[in-house]
């Protein structure tokens, strides 16, 4: 009895000091990117932009990224993951704003660079802090965590959706980043220098090697399918079902709801059934989710399919990040392959938003649906391998 109240002790409190202020960080990060997705038909009209200019406009994003993450292996290394945690976070939520009311194409897209700079250099800090935190545990708790970014997509893209219903564009945004502030300084202090061994020098390197490159491309994949959803969901649902502005981020919540349960139960998953088993269920289940959610027109069946397009994704992420983190230099792997993933989302947009300009937004979805089978495709070779 004493043995098991000691235990049950310790796991609480490695779960109050390390698990709950790096899931609240994920938890920021998520509600940040929610609300983001709830903007997007708002800004499409603000800035009067069609799909394939703001497709090239979301570069802007894409490269804010992929430039953080080219240094965020030797920022960590050198500072360590909280602090850019903290760092990042207050750039971040500052770029939010910003997006929320820049009204010319040249401040919204220096707006974009903002925050997916400070969004991609705090997802490679959260990664690596995660890592370190789950080693430090001894615990498998990386799908948790990344369940936890989910459940906070879900709640920013609900309340920026609800919010932008009553009150304009400045006021939601600086009710959410005001919110997201007091989360954080409940939290930020537990959020202490965390380093495992293995490591060592190689820290600001990247290892990349042929698995690690396979692993890489698939991250970019699968990021791409999820920017692809979170970026034109809302507009899918305006334009083309034809529903309100204050519904259309229902399509991106429930799409952050179904992989939030899939994250949370995803150590398991993976334990019971094998990572292969998994990812090949995964990719199937999120081209059904995409055939739904095209071919139907009823506004309720077109967000079940981008919620079941949510289950699909939810554990590739995680699986390729856990596979990554496997390797002598877990944290330089991490990294890479995060940014690598990045660098997919970075050449997404403007390829996505040209083949919507073209043809239209289903048909944009279908490709994307494609993609999904070649992650299939990959992680097979991966294990072969």
């Amino acid at each position: 009895m004493t043995g098991s109240t000691l235990s049950t002790r310790h796991l609480y409190r490695a779960v109050h000091r390390f698990w709950y202020p790096t899931a609240m960080a994920f938890f920021i990060n998520g509600v940040a990117f929610g609300g983001w997705a709830a903007l997007v038909p708002r800004a499409i009209a603000r800035l009067d932009a069609d799909e394939g200019t703001f497709g090239l406009m979301l570069l802007g994003m894409g490269i804010g990224a992929v430039l953080a993450m080219a240094f965020s292996g030797r920022l960590i290394a050198r500072f360590g993951a909280s602090p850019l945690i903290r760092v990042s976070l207050a750039i971040f939520l500052a770029s939010y704003i910003a997006v929320s009311i820049s009204s010319t194409w040249a401040l919204f897209v220096l707006a974009l660079l903002l925050f997916g700079a400070a969004g991609g250099l705090m997802d490679v800090a959260m990664n690596a802090y995660a890592s370190d935190v789950e080693m430090h545990m001894n615990w498998r708790v990386m799908a948790s965590f990344h369940g936890m970014w989910s459940v906070g997509g879900l709640v920013g893209a609900a309340a920026v959706g609800a919010m932008l219903a009553v009150v304009s564009d400045l006021t939601q945004a600086l009710i959410l980043c005001a919110l997201l502030v007091i989360l954080f300084l409940t939290c930020q202090h537990d959020l202490i220098p965390l380093r495992h061994k293995g490591d060592g020098k190689a820290g600001p390197r990247f290892a990349i090697n042929r698995i690690a490159l396979t692993l890489g491309i698939l991250a970019a994949i699968c990021f791409s399918a999820e920017g692809a959803v979170r970026d034109w969901s809302s507009l899918f649902l305006t334009s083309e079902v034809r529903t309100s502005i204050d519904r259309a981020g229902w399509g991106f919540a429930s799409f952050s709801a179904t992989m939030a349960l899939g994250r949370l139960s995803g150590d398991w998953l993976r334990l019971r059934f094998g990572e292969q088993r998994v990812i090949i269920t995964s990719c199937v289940v999120a081209v059904l989710g995409f055939l739904m959610a095209v071919l139907l027109t009823d506004y309720l069946a077109v967000v079940a399919g981008f919620a079941l397009v949510g289950l699909g994704l939810s554990n590739i992420v995680p699986i390729l990040i856990s596979a990554a983190g496997r390797s002598n230099t877990p944290g330089s792997s991490i990294a890479f392959v995060v940014a690598f993933g990045y660098a997919g989302y970075l050449a997404s947009p403007p390829a996505l938003g040209l083949i919507a300009g073209q043809s239209s937004l289903g048909t944009m979805f279908l490709v994307v649906a494609a993609s999904c089978v070649a992650m299939a495709v990959g992680w097979v070779l991966i294990e072969r391998r």
